[in-house]
C-alpha cells in the first residue's frame, strides 16, 4: 500500500534522511522504531508533504504522491495523527470531529463514521458538546484519533501516540491501533515505545540517524541483540 524507496530529505541545509526504503502492505500494522533525534517525525511529514524530498519516492497504493500538497494526499485516503495531541482547544469535541470529515461530502457517511469512532471511544460521545480543553491528555489522544478516523483513512499514520501518556492509557490507546486495524484499516505506527509498538505491530523498522538499519518481523526484533541492548537495556 505505502512504499519509500531510496528517500532523503533535509531542513535547509541540514539532511535528515538518508536514502530511507520500506513498504506498508495492505492491512499491516508496521512500526517505525528509534531513538530521538532519528528522523521518525521528519520521514512521517515528508510522506504526508508537510516536507519535499531531495530525492527519492513514496507511492501509496501504486502512485506516486510525493509532489502532491498535503490535503489531496488525505482526500486519496492517508491520514497521519501528529506528534503532540494537536487539537483545536477553543472547538467542541463534536467541532473537531466535524473539521476530520472535511473531505467527505456525503452526510449521511458522516453519521456512520462518527458513530463507529464513538464506539470505538464511548467516553468522547458522552463529551462531545464540551470544549475540547477539558479533556485528559488521554481522553484528547482519544479524540485525535477520532478525528483522523473521520476521513475514513485506508491507512493512518500515528507520529509517538503514547508520548506524555500514563501506561493505562498507553494500553488503551495501543488496543485501539490493533481495533482500527481489525476494522481493515492500515497502520503505520512510529514510536520510542519500543517494547509496546512491536507487540501491537506486525513488522518494524529501526530507524537510527536518518537510516532504516534494521527491519523484520516484530518477534526477530524483540530477540535481536541490538535492540536488546540499545532499547531494552537488556
Amino acid at each position: 500500500m505505502l512504499e519509500i524507496e531510496n528517500l532523503s530529505a533535509a531542513y535547509d541545509m541540514v539532511q535528515i534522511l538518508r536514502d530511507v526504503n520500506f513498504r506498508v502492505e495492505e492491512k499491516e500494522i508496521v512500526s517505525i522504531i528509534g531513538p530521538n533525534g532519528a528522523g521518525k517525525t521528519t520521514l512521517v511529514k515528508t510522506i504526508m508533504g508537510f516536507i519535499h524530498p531531495k530525492t527519492g519516492t513514496i507511492k501509496f497504493k501504486g502512485e506516486n504522491i510525493e509532489k502532491l500538497p498535503t490535503y489531496e494526499i488525505v482526500k486519496k485516503g492517508l491520514t497521519m495523527i501528529p506528534e503532540g495531541r494537536e487539537i483545536f482547544p477553543r472547538m467542541t469535541v463534536e467541532e473537531n470531529l466535524m473539521l476530520g470529515a472535511y473531505t467527505i461530502k456525503d452526510k449521511a457517511k458522516i453519521k456512520e463514521t462518527k458513530e463507529k469512532v464513538f464506539d470505538i471511544f464511548p467516553v468522547i460521545k458522552k463529551k462531545d458538546k464540551a470544549l475540547a480543553q477539558t479533556l485528559s491528555g488521554g481522553e484528547q489522544q482519544m479524540l485525535v484519533i477520532c478525528r483522523s478516523l473521520m476521513s475514513n483513512p485506508q491507512l493512518l499514520i500515528l507520529d509517538e501516540p503514547s508520548l506524555g501518556l500514563a501506561p493505562i492509557v498507553v494500553e488503551k490507546v495501543l488496543d485501539t491501533v490493533r481495533t482500527i486495524n481489525e476494522e481493515g484499516v492500515t497502520v503505520l505506527l512510529v514510536e520510542q515505545n519500543i517494547q509496546d509498538s512491536l507487540n501491537v505491530a506486525d513488522r518494524g523498522y529501526v530507524l537510527e540517524e536518518g537510516r532504516i538499519i534494521l527491519e523484520g518481523k516484530s518477534r526477530e526484533l524483540l530477540s535481536n541483540s541490538h535492540i536488546k541492548e540499545v532499547y531494552l537495556g537488556l
